[in-house]
């Protein structure tokens, strides 16, 4: 009798944990717990490279103006350079120009060197199309030659004045652009030069004493 209660017992408490031990089994028995360590993610910003300030540039350049010289208009063509320093809308621009030409069949030669100091103001300072306003001061010595049978003279003026137009740059890259511009001026001659003196009282002169004209550029800058 005692043996019998005492498998009565076992029998019981078998049939009740047999769930709790079937639910564990099921649960966990058989499996690894890996445990995985979460590492952050880090990232770097590196700021916007800086853009060139400074630009060297090689330009075409031709002038014309309301001059003449034996009936036939003054216009010269040549080549020239400009050093800029730029920000974001203003800019600073030192341009020098050798222009020229030769008259009445090559018995007037003419030779004109521009001098500019100019403002630049940025329309369009983003991208590559790049729209400015140029403007400022300009002096251009002039050297000219008589080369008749019977005159054989040089003379040599110096014109001062203000200029004035639009430009545009096509940026090729970060240090490459395409350059162009159209400015406008007036100047007037300089009277102190023994050539200017000796034209000062004359109407027509071979440099008038004052005159306006229109100068275009076209080139390529190098920025760094």
């Amino acid at each position: 009798m005692k043996r019998f209660l005492l498998a009565a017992v076992g029998l019981i408490t078998a049939i009740s944990f047999a769930p709790a031990i079937a639910d564990a089994r099921s649960c966990c028995y058989g499996y690894r717990v890996k445990y995985y360590r979460v590492h952050p993610h880090y990232k770097v910003v590196r700021p916007a490279p800086r853009p060139a300030r400074w630009a060297l540039g090689l330009r075409l350049t031709a002038m014309s103006t309301d001059q003449m010289i034996a009936d036939e208009a003054v216009v010269l063509g040549g080549l020239g350079g400009h050093l800029r320093y730029r920000g974001y809308r203003w800019g600073v621009e030192l341009a020098v120009d050798g222009v020229g030409a030769e008259f009445v069949g090559g018995k007037i030669q003419r030779v004109s060197v521009p001098i500019q100091g100019s403002a630049l103001l940025y329309l369009i300072p983003e991208g590559v199309f790049n729209l400015y306003l140029v403007g400022g001061m300009r002096i251009v010595p002039t050297f000219i030659s008589w080369n008749y049978p019977n005159v054989q003279d040089e003379q040599h003026f110096t014109e001062f004045g203000l200029h004035g137009g639009l430009g545009v740059d096509l940026n090729l890259g970060r240090r490459v652009a395409l350059n162009a511009d159209m400015r406008f001026f007036g100047v007037l001659r300089g009277d102190e030069d023994p050539a200017g003196a000796y034209y000062a009282e004359v109407d027509e002169g071979i440099v008038p004493s004052d005159s306006t004209g229109l100068q275009f550029s076209a080139g390529v800058s190098f920025r760094f």
